[in-house]
């Protein structure tokens, strides 16, 4: 069986890669995920270059954040800065027992068969798990998006067209796997870390590259999405030798994980039942 890589990371330096895992996407080919635990950020213990929010409240700080494609405007701080790309030995698979949502069989009847659609569809059913409203499509966000995945350097980005955006970022899959990204990597791969931190406007953030990706997914403040996925024939940059060379970038706007607004922006599970790579295909 053809083993391949995934890496996924919220950094904005990446390291060296261990212990890959597997990812089973019904489709024969064992998939390698990589996550992100060493800081990327030399100047802090915790690895989140911190940020505060420039508004003229005492508004807490916030994080830089560099997880998928995000915009935000100069009265707000760049999102949540960063982890380097080594890996753990946790499970992700199609038995992950996580609380995704299935809305009802009406959501689930209309098809998404372009690769927007499917953005938007992996997106938004997470989201209505978490009483969250549905992002739209943004074209500027995934203009941007489609720049730097063209670099083929994995790698976060978040100052290209002037930055203020939040981002998530993967490498391995292809563009028809989008779904498989956003379902299977940044949100059931997360979701249960952060079970009991809930209601928390401050939480621990020592586990932030466990699920930083998945509260960027459920941000309420987040509204609008653009997200593109480069395959680089020439190699990508800052990946292992075994990872297929395939660069996706997320960006959303505004941008979430800031410092001291969790608790009114990322809400508690419905625990409506668990989807998978395959929702809404």
């Amino acid at each position: 069986m053809r083993t391949s890589a995934i890496i996924f990371s919220l950094a904005l330096v990446v390291g060296s890669l261990a212990s890959p895992v597997k990812l089973d996407l019904g489709d024969g080919v064992d998939y390698e995920v990589g996550y992100p635990l060493i800081a990327g950020q030399a100047d802090n213990a915790d690895g989140i270059d911190i940020v505060k929010r420039a508004t003229t409240s005492t508004k807490m700080t916030s994080t830089q954040k560099t997880s998928s494609v995000k915009i935000i405007s100069t009265a707000k701080a760049s999102p949540i800065a960063t982890k380097a790309a080594t890996t753990s030995s946790k499970k992700v698979s199609s038995t992950l027992k996580t609380s995704s949502t299935v809305k009802s069989s009406s959501a689930a009847a209309a098809k998404a068969t372009t690769y927007q659609q499917r953005v938007l569809v992996s997106h938004n059913v997470h989201r209505a798990n978490h009483s969250a409203s549905n992002l739209v499509w943004d074209n500027a966000l995934a203009s941007t998006a489609a720049q730097i995945a063209s670099t083929c350097v994995y790698a976060h980005n978040t100052t290209t067209d002037g930055g203020g955006y939040g981002q998530n970022i993967a490498a391995g899959l292809a563009a028809d796997n989008i779904t498989a990204v956003i379902t299977e990597l940044f949100y059931n791969g997360e979701v249960s870390y952060f079970n009991g931190l809930y209601g928390q406007a401050q939480p621990d953030m020592s586990d932030f590259h466990n699920w930083g990706h998945f509260s960027q997914i459920v941000w309420k403040g987040t509204s609008k999405v653009g997200c593109a996925t480069q395959y680089c024939p020439k190699g990508l940059a800052n990946v292992g030798p075994y990872t297929p060379p395939h660069f996706t970038v997320c960006n959303y706007g505004p941008p979430g994980n800031y410092l001291g607004e969790f608790d009114v922006n990322v809400g508690k599970s419905l625990n409506r039942p668990t989807v998978h790579w395959n929702y809404g295909l």
